[in-house]
């Protein structure tokens, strides 16, 4: 009987771990946001150390990271040549493609928490968070919306609604694939 109670308390302490360093790599990626959409062409250098610096200490699974950002990166540029994103430099920025990098990585080094959370949640939650996202980044005056405020945000959080879902699955099969390896 006793050794259950040390599983027990050794998940107990394992949970904790796993939502402390989850709090500090959101924290850490708000920072990457923010120096990415707020600062974006000044920042590219920091960005990609950060990026760098994460891959360093946290074991990235490289194929879940490339995929999901591929996608990302080409949901956002079929939103930029149907015309419901501007930038302000008048191409797809780089800073943008290293937001995905960013994104995907945060997701894959906080998959533990991520998945502890019902799916369905998840999904929305996605949806809200990636509107939500991208309503910062047009007040932060990095995307420009031609077609409109409720055009945009409306199909953003569509995309975002569809995005959720492919993630969640890329994340949970990489994730399979990691332990099963």
């Amino acid at each position: 009987m006793p050794s259950t109670n040390k599983t027990g308390a050794d998940k107990r302490s394992s949970d904790r771990k796993d939502k402390l360093q989850f709090l500090m790599v959101t924290c850490g990626f708000n920072v990457y946001w923010i120096l990415a959409v707020w600062g974006q062409y000044r920042f590219i250098y920091l960005l990609v150390l950060m990026l760098i610096m994460s891959w360093w200490f946290f074991s990235v699974n490289w194929r879940f990271v490339l995929s999901a950002s591929l996608i990302g990166i080409v949901m956002d540029a079929t939103l930029y040549h149907t015309g419901f994103y501007l930038f302000p430099d008048g191409g797809f920025p780089l800073w943008l493609i290293l937001m995905w990098f960013g994104f995907t990585s945060f997701i894959w080094i906080s998959r533990k928490v991520i998945q502890s959370y019902s799916s369905n949640v998840l999904i929305v939650l996605g949806s809200v968070g990636g509107m939500l996202s991208y309503i910062g980044g047009n007040r932060l005056e990095a995307v420009e919306w031609p077609l409109g405020w409720v055009n945009t945000a409306l199909m953003v959080a569509l995309c975002w609604l569809a995005l959720s879902y492919i993630l969640l699955t890329l994340l949970s099969m990489f994730s399979a694939s990691q332990r099963s390896s």
